[in-house]
């Protein structure tokens, strides 16, 4: 049955990873040919950087014992601190373990979005961009954005998905939390500082952190308005006439 052998990295051998990970195959193909399984993502085109770790510090060989003999020099390069034993023998991995990594690692780098979907770009030159998906391609496991700009829409063609983070659900949550202030606001007329709406409402900690933003944008959007208490601090209150 086919068995695994684990190379841990040393930390030049780490970073030199995340760089250039065909340095690291190339490193070994000195000497090994059997299959290399790395717990990461990355995509060789110039285009894209993204890296998706399953776990780092560790890389598998498939075992083969003619190949033996040469992992010391593998291990003698600057980018490992050699194969990892217990008992001083060689750790061998079962092959369905590896299998179960492999399945785990390609559900990482498939993102579940579908047309309609509001996505944040992650990697490449439209880094952090918002937008909606338009098109979707199974096979490339690729989609066409549109960008929405104040007098017309763009399209941004060919993203990969693993280059992609779905915010649909985030920006339902964020809409939820405004309503719900919006709400406390409109059962106190004369208003409430931001202190107050937090404690009449039951909040996790990170949407205690969201209030602000969530008060920010109402204000933006004139449907609340500010003022200042005796105390000089700030009161807000729905505007009823602007909603």
């Amino acid at each position: 049955m086919k068995k695994w052998v684990t190379f841990q990295l040393s930390e030049k051998g780490e970073s030199t990873l995340e760089d250039d990970p065909n340095l690291i195959v190339s490193v070994i193909r000195k000497y090994i040919k059997s299959s290399i399984f790395i717990p990461m993502y990355y995509n060789s085109s110039k285009s894209y950087e993204n890296r998706i770790y399953l776990f780092k510090g560790y890389i598998f060989i498939e075992y083969n014992p003619e190949e033996a003999p040469y992992y010391n020099k593998v291990a003698d390069s600057y980018y490992f601190l050699g194969p990892l034993l217990v008992n001083r023998r060689l750790h061998l991995t079962s092959n369905s373990e590896i299998k179960k990594l492999k399945t785990k690692l390609l559900k990482m780098t498939r993102p579940s979005i579908k047309v309609g979907d509001k996505v944040k770009v992650l990697d490449g030159k439209y880094v952090n961009l918002e937008a909606l998906v338009t098109e979707y391609y199974p096979k490339e496991k690729e989609v066409d954005l549109s960008v929405k700009l104040k007098c017309m829409n763009i399209i941004v063609p060919r993203i990969p998905i693993v280059c992609l983070k779905n915010i649909t659900t985030e920006d339902k949550v964020k809409n939820t939390l405004q309503e719900r202030i919006l709400t406390i606001l409109k059962e106190h007329v004369k208003g409430l500082t931001r202190k107050n709406i937090i404690s009449l409402m039951d909040l996790t900690d990170q949407e205690i952190k969201r209030v602000s933003t969530c008060l920010s944008r109402a204000v933006k959007r004139g449907i609340v308005k500010t003022v200042f208490n005796e105390e000089n601090k700030s009161i807000f209150i729905y505007d009823r006439k602007k909603a």
